[in-house]
């Protein structure tokens, strides 16, 4: 808090006295340098594009992710083509004081977690082992690279 008393300027602190206001804002605070060197810029022994194992892997995961993705949005595009265009369906009771439109969008909670599941399980059967391939043929690599040198 800054006061001003006559002569005296700046900034009022526990001992009473004042400090003289800076004369220019202080310097921003720069974070220090990595310590770490960065990545080495070779170009890889086989390109990305040549590597079977890679595309079979970048295959099974576009496959997967999209498939999940059109399960979820598919169903959510019927529930909001039918709340549009049936609205007499949609508010027919299914029990009690639910109607289907309720009923339908409380569904999709259940359905979400299923395809998050699914996700999960057909990653790790068609994703994971790919990938742990594609991993260990890297490393051999690596190692047979740092052995040369």
């Amino acid at each position: 808090m800054a006061f001003s008393n006559g002569e005296q300027r700046g900034y009022f602190d526990d001992y009473g006295t004042y400090r003289p206001e800076p004369a220019f804002p202080p310097r921003p605070h720069h974070p220090p340098r990595p310590s770490h060197s960065p990545p080495p810029t070779r170009p890889p022994s086989v390109p990305a594009h040549a590597d079977t194992e890679l595309r079979r892997l970048r295959t099974a995961y576009r496959w997967l992710r999209r498939s999940m993705t059109l399960i979820v949005l598919g169903y959510f595009t019927v529930f909001l083509c039918m709340a549009a265009y049936l609205p007499d369906l949609m508010s027919q009771s299914v029990f009690g004081s639910v109607n289907l439109g309720v009923f339908l969008g409380l569904l999709l909670i259940p359905i979400t977690l299923l395809t998050i599941i699914t996700y999960e399980l057909s990653a790790r059967a068609t994703v994971d082992p790919v990938s742990h391939r594609v991993r260990i043929a890297d490393e051999e690599a690596r190692e047979s690279e740092e052995e040369r040198r």
